[in-house]
């Protein structure tokens, strides 16, 4: 069970690592995190609350927070701050501004970096059950390649730049359902592994084995 990771970088600084898995399994649906302040901000004090209570770490005072989105979740830098940017104490309101905009500047970098996304699985059988449901118009949003290296199956989605958020999170939330998030990067794995199948996977996959 994925759970939320905790590293204490130094006095004032600890940095938190969460799954959008561990995400869901809390009760936020992914969306929420940047479309929803309110829940956004509840996850927050979630992590913060846990991390007390686990190293007994206090968060008291003005924080400075910074938000990165990587494929598989979120990683999350907070530092207890004496005082601002600007020099002046941070009051509550403006925290909660700190980490709107924080979550604003995460949502554009996972924008970019989703653009290319793999998934892996050890069994060809999912790959297989997956291709049959892969027909729908949202997947013409991208190209498909698959990879074998290290007795994984690899595939490799690569969304249009025009394509919208909400598309990307719908095709990745299907998939999931067969298949696990990666955290191999396409160069390696395309340089070091086996092309399996270069384009179009899921019509390739359902010619060689229909129904």
């Amino acid at each position: 069970m994925d759970i939320l990771k905790i590293e204490r970088v130094n006095d004032n600084t600890v940095k938190f690592f969460i799954t959008y898995t561990d995400i869901e399994r809390r009760g936020f649906a992914r969306d929420e995190i940047w479309y929803n302040r309110e829940r956004g901000e509840q996850l927050f004090w979630q992590m913060m609350d846990e991390a007390n209570e686990k190293e007994s770490i206090s968060f008291e005072g003005p924080l400075w927070i910074q938000v990165q989105a990587f494929e598989k979740g979120l990683e999350v830098t907070v530092t207890i701050a004496k005082t601002s940017v600007d020099g002046e104490q941070v009051d509550e309101e403006e925290l909660d501004s700190l980490l709107r905009s924080a979550m604003s500047d995460a949502e554009e970098k996972e924008t970019e970096l989703s653009q290319d996304v793999l998934f892996e699985t050890t069994d060809f059988e999912h790959i297989i059950a997956l291709s049959q449901y892969a027909e729908a118009p949202i997947f013409e949003e991208l190209t498909t390649s698959l990879y074998q290296k290290d007795g994984l199956y690899l595939l490799h989605l690569h969304f249009k730049e025009e394509t919208e958020v909400e598309e990307q999170e719908n095709v990745m939330s299907l998939i999931a359902e067969y298949l696990n998030f990666s955290e191999q990067k396409i160069h390696p794995v395309a340089e070091y592994g086996k092309l399996i199948v270069a384009n179009d996977v899921f019509t390739f996959i359902r010619k060689q084995f229909p129904n």
